[in-house]
């Protein structure tokens, strides 16, 4: 009887192991996986080869990884990281959250309580995991609990766009992977350069807090999306900072682009504003990224956009290899081949919207000459609430000043004597001025057709009709979008940026200046190609933050921002 029983505790061990080896010979589910440096788009795992361990491809331990992954010393430098992370994010959960218990705890996540009763002979092989403890799973204050009712689409919950607990512990404790399947996005780091006319050109990496990608996708023409990811709790660079992390703020930021997105169609915008959506994002940072974190897994919602072709004004200008182009190259591309229809519609955009972050690196030209804009969140006072806009493309803006007389003298760094005199940057040649059929090269009233129909029909909405129609949560983003259409419908465009509301600060309502809309190079700089005489004069006060001067140095300033433009009537 005994024999038997061993023989059958025999077979039974041999079936588990044999079942074992077929188990560990598949490639793994990401949801397995800590660290993943190739996830496949599929929902099934693919057949791998029966003579292939886990451990020796799919899962690695401590020992180096092959040639198309990282180092092992990379990955515990990754891991590393994440340690340091997982206390960040969860003390930055506790603080933008302000969540509190009668007992001053947090009950702790119920997979991390399972993961600490194994020993440590019984974890998998990896490398240094995260301190121990206590999970804090993310719970919402009761202000938040509207916005993540069940009811709503995933997209409209807050907790659709972080990293939850699950994201930090106990995935830590499983092992890292070259391989796995199971995602349905696969991201590709944004391209380094950009090929156009005969030069390469890097592209910028711009000052976000999001993380950008490339992603597949059948929503644009070219089948090419950007995909931007929000509170990954990781330092996007080595030796960087964890950026702060509020999902409810993203949550309304995703709203405002897509009330950008309808205001833009229903306003005949749509051929600048690139196409933006809300998805999910299920895939891995690509381990040729830019990022320090290659194979971290994110599953969680972002924005999507569609592909710009082309650079941006920046880099046309001041960028190029083997050398920038030319300056015959540049002056014909700007006078010449620049959409100047479109120059024009897109000062009326940046007005419409309240832009307050119009320069040159968010204005991106193709070869052909069209103009893009892209990063439009700053707008409608949703960030910045003392701006009413700031755009290279709109006159009077401390932007469109900057390409006129300088960073430095408009930031009052240099005095009137030292500033640089009749530099004429090419940028100067959108000025809507140069480009309107009308005899006082003004814009009024005369809108195009869509516009024109579109801001009649903002002006004869109340407030919660305006916000209804276009998404908007934020009542002040919606009051300043109804103010502007209304204005620019009532008054025209020119009465609209010189006494509309909202706003610019004093220090930073500049006096109307000369339009130059051509150029010539001579003496190693561009000049404008025509009499053209700006005024030397800045308003008083700080530019830069707005406030009253408190520098050592003599205030440059000679007139009152408010005191620009003197209206005989009711404003």
């Amino acid at each position: 009887m005994l024999l038997a029983c061993r023989l059958l505790q025999l077979v039974f061990l041999a079936t588990v192991a044999f079942n074992a080896q077929l188990v560990s010979s598949e490639i793994p589910h990401v949801n397995s996986c800590n660290f993943c440096t190739e996830c496949l788009v599929t929902d099934t795992a693919p057949a791998e080869d029966a003579t292939t361990s886990v451990t020796s491809k799919h899962l690695l331990g401590t020992r180096p990884m092959s040639d198309k992954q990282q180092s092992s010393s990379e990955s515990a430098r990754h891991q590393a990281s994440l340690q340091r992370s997982a206390a960040s994010f969860r003390a930055s959960e506790d603080s933008s959250d302000s969540i509190s218990s009668s007992d001053g705890k947090r009950k702790e996540n119920r997979s991390d309580r399972n993961s600490r009763q194994l020993s440590q002979d019984d974890r998998p092989s990896a490398p240094p995991r995260p301190p121990q403890g206590p999970v804090k799973a993310r719970k919402l204050t009761p202000a938040l609990d509207a916005l993540d009712d069940p009811s709503l689409p995933a997209y409209l919950r807050v907790s659709s766009y972080h990293a939850s607990a699950r994201d930090l512990a106990p995935k830590f404790s499983l092992p890292n992977c070259t391989q796995c399947y199971g995602c349905s996005t696969h991201l590709m780091s944004m391209a380094e350069s950009t090929r156009f006319a005969d030069r390469n050109f890097t592209n910028e990496k711009g000052a976000t807090s999001g993380w950008l990608f490339r992603a597949h996708t059948n929503k644009t023409a070219s089948g090419i999306a950007v995909v931007k990811a929000y509170c990954i709790p990781v330092a996007k660079v080595k030796g960087g900072k964890i950026a702060q992390c509020s999902p409810a703020t993203i949550l309304r930021t995703m709203k405002l682009f897509l009330a950008i997105q309808r205001i833009s169609k229903d306003c005949g915008f749509e051929d600048m504003v690139p196409r933006v959506w809300i998805d999910k994002i299920d895939g891995v940072v690509p381990s040729n990224s830019y990022y320090q974190a290659p194979g971290y897994h994110i599953r969680w919602y972002g924005l999507w956009m569609e592909y710009v072709n082309g650079i941006s004004l920046e880099n046309f200008l001041h960028r190029g290899l083997p050398v920038r182009f030319p300056p015959e190259y540049v002056i014909n591309f700007f006078e010449n081949r620049i959409n100047k229809t479109q120059a024009v519609r897109a000062a009326m955009f940046d007005l419409l919207t309240s832009q307050c972050d119009r320069h040159a690196q968010n204005v991106f030209v193709d070869e052909g000459g069209s103009l893009h804009l892209i990063d439009n969140e700053a707008a409608m006072q949703h960030s910045w609430k003392t701006c009413g806009f700031d755009s290279i493309l709109v006159p009077t803006s401390q932007k469109q000043e900057i390409i006129r007389l300088s960073n430095q003298f408009v930031n009052k760094l240099v005095t009137v004597e030292q500033a640089p005199r009749q530099h004429a940057d090419p940028q100067l040649t959108l000025d809507y001025r140069c480009w309107v059929d009308t005899p006082n090269e003004e814009i009024g009233n005369a809108y195009p057709p869509k516009l024109k129909q579109c801001l009649a029909r903002m002006a004869g909405m109340t407030l919660p009709e305006l916000q209804e129609a276009y998404g908007m949560q934020d009542a002040h983003s919606a009051n300043v979008l109804h103010r502007r259409a209304s204005d620019m419908h009532n008054h025209g465009f020119e009465w609209t940026f010189k006494y509309g509301w909202p706003q610019n600060l004093d220090t930073k309502r500049y006096r109307l200046q000369p339009k130059c809309c051509s150029l010539r190079y001579a003496q190693g700089i561009y000049r404008c190609n025509h009499t053209w005489e700006p005024l030397m004069d800045l308003p008083i006060g700080d530019p830069i933050t707005g406030k009253a001067w408190t520098k050592a140095r003599p205030d440059t300033g000679t007139y009152k921002g408010a005191l620009s433009f003197r209206y005989q009537g009711s404003v």
